[in-house]
């Protein structure tokens, strides 16, 4: 009797293939709060609400007067690939909303407990849905004002692996902040209200200047200083914007914002084209600027990522042209003294670290019945990507008695005996002449090694700081902010003194002084960076604090003049010698590399 074979390819169920697709699309609770305005923006809302409690993970609601849905759409919302978006192949070469797919919604309520209320302008009554890890429960009337309400609770309770690669609260906050932003920077004519825990982050009116929505988030001197993009046209394409001069160049992309056609993205031949349009750039900083772009929806394909972040030209060279010439003609322009618009009214909305409005208790229904509004002409240009942070002052540190950046020298220890300095190599490299041969240091390396166990000492007792005589503040990114309160324990382990000084504002008070630094806030801000760009992770291991002393020591190091290191090196090989591991920096480089006299001559074969 011959046996049945065995089946191994299966149709997965539909909550089991929603949850598949939840992956894709729901990376964070900002990931949700994408979807959901970008929902409520294709239906037509003028004001948007978004609520967050404990970072999105305990609750995340959406609120719009958009065009809601009727009893059939309502019931239908939450399948899988139902959208009111596409309708032919064709439909999805010709793209003209934010989304498309129709996965968002039962992807999201596949993860958590979803209630959805919705009403029709037109009609009498609304409807409620809810539904819980995929479950649906049935569809029910409800009494509500025109527009859609979602409500996304208990996020990722059922794939708790999921949930524990989140964030801090603090740090998934700022994400989602992060997004609304992007979102109001995009739409001007758009209300954006953004509530955090029961307080008001901002509530940012509609308005049809795009300056003024900038002003809104970045302050009003800040605002004042952008130059406004002169608009370039080709087929198919139109670029506008504004830009920052060169002095406010960053040594990241966070004030770098693009959009397409109303959708933040990013872009290599965008950026290659705003560099080659400056007339190059110096290397390792980025210009800052709000940039709209507006070009056909059949010569861009947005359907090239999951989450709709990349996109990919059909003509590229045009569009880099485009921006080129844009870049290049505003800054001639500026060049010349031609002012094109006003400086922001001084009147300019606050910037968002307050509310704009005092903060009232939320209505029954977050979304006040309003009157129709008035036909709105189309919008100059595409909306920017959300500006984060108003440029700091580089503030030069005040000459402080701190110590010299040389150790102190060491009377001739037992591990270093007879060491005579020889010569440097190319200005790079320290020679040494011992009995056993020749050897080269490293100064740059060796620096990092003794840095980074100078600070590992710390674990037993704080470094001493040195108080700085003006403090320096430093104007963050929300994103930013978070990392900077989860590493601030870190930070004064190693002898900073810091404290929040506002809502996305740290105030610096004062730096280890085992080391002198001279551009604070540059020095501050770039190890905020390379945390917040995954480049080193404080994990939790025996030792947390070590990758943060390591990612510490390099940047130390690599902000130090090694001249006089090679000019009188020996004080700095006798405190590497006393290293526990001087042979390596902690990321693992070469400190010194012995060269025997037995291998020499075996190597010359005398």
């Amino acid at each position: 009797m011959t046996e049945a074979p065995q089946q191994n390819i299966r149709l997965m169920s539909d909550i089991l293939a929603s949850q598949v697709a939840a992956g894709e699309v729901v990376e964070r609770p900002a990931s949700v709060v994408k979807e959901l305005v970008e929902n409520s923006i294709d239906a037509g809302a003028r004001s948007v609400r978004v609520e967050i409690r404990r970072g999105g993970v305990s609750l995340i609601k959406v609120t719009d007067d958009g065009c809601g849905m009727s009893r059939e759409d309502a019931a239908l919302c939450l399948r899988r690939h139902a959208t009111s978006k596409l309708v032919q192949v064709e439909d999805l070469f010709a793209i003209r909303q934010l989304g498309f797919r129709g996965e968002a919604l039962p992807s999201i309520a596949s993860v958590s407990h979803l209630t959805l209320t919705t009403r029709r302008a037109a009609d009498v009554e609304g409807w409620t849905l809810s539904c819980e890890g995929g479950v649906e429960q049935p569809i029910m009337n409800a009494g509500c004002a025109p527009g859609t309400e979602i409500s996304v609770g208990n996020l990722f309770f059922n794939t708790p692996v999921r949930r524990k690669f989140l964030k801090s609260d603090e740090t998934e906050a700022g994400h989602v902040e992060h997004q609304v932003r992007l979102h109001a920077l995009a739409f001007p004519e758009v209300r954006f209200t953004f509530v955090r825990d029961a307080q008001v982050v901002f509530d940012v009116p509609a308005t049809h200047d795009m300056r003024q929505r900038i002003a809104d988030f970045v302050g009003r001197e800040t605002a004042a200083a952008l130059m406004r993009i002169r608009p370039t046209e080709a087929p198919g394409v139109r670029v506008s914007g504004y830009l920052m001069p060169m002095s406010a160049a960053r040594r990241n992309r966070r004030m770098q914002y693009v959009f397409l056609n109303g959708r933040p993205i990013e872009d290599q031949i965008i950026n290659r084209a705003v560099r080659d349009g400056y007339g190059g750039f110096p290397p390792g900083l980025h210009p800052a600027l709000f940039l709209y772009l507006e070009v056909e929806p059949a010569l861009v394909d947005v359907n090239v990522h999951p989450a709709k972040r990349e996109v990919r030209f059909r003509r590229p060279a045009e569009i880099t042209l485009a921006v080129m010439d844009a870049v290049a003609a505003t800054l001639a322009a500026h060049a010349r003294g031609e002012e094109e618009e006003p400086a922001v009214p001084v009147a300019s909305t606050a910037p968002v670290s307050a509310p704009l409005v005092p903060p009232k208790p939320a209505p029954a229904v977050p979304v006040r019945k309003e009157p129709a509004p008035a036909p709105v002409t189309p919008r100059p240009a595409l909306v920017l990507k959300p500006l984060v942070t108003p440029r700091q002052q580089e503030l030069e540190l005040p000459p402080v008695p701190a110590p010299a950046p040389v150790p102190a020298p060491v009377s001739q220890p037992v591990n270093l005996p007879n060491f005579r300095h020889i010569g440097t190599l190319h200005n790079q490299y320290a020679i040494f002449e011992n009995k056993e041969g020749m050897v080269l240091m490293a100064p740059r390396a060796a620096r990092e090694r003794i840095i980074f166990e100078r600070l590992q000492e710390s674990n037993r007792r704080p470094l001493v700081s040195q108080q700085l005589l003006v403090p320096e503040l430093l104007e963050l990114d929300t994103r930013d902010m978070g990392i900077a309160l989860e590493v601030k324990p870190q930070l004064e382990q190693a002898g900073f003194q810091l404290s929040p000084f506002g809502r996305n504002t740290l105030r610096v008070e004062a730096v280890p002084a085992i080391l002198p630094l001279r551009k604070v806030g540059d020095f501050v801000q770039e190890l905020l960076r390379v945390f917040t760009s995954g480049e080193v992770r404080l994990t939790r291991t025996r030792s947390p604090f070590e990758p943060f002393a390591r990612q510490l020591a390099r940047q130390y190091a690599q902000q130090e003049d090694v001249a006089e290191y090679l000019r009188n090196p020996l004080p700095l090989l006798a405190a590497l010698l006393e290293c526990e591991i001087p042979y390596c920096s902690p990321g693992g480089k070469s400190t010194l590399l012995p060269f025997p006299m037995a291998e020499l001559n075996r190597r010359f074969q005398n």
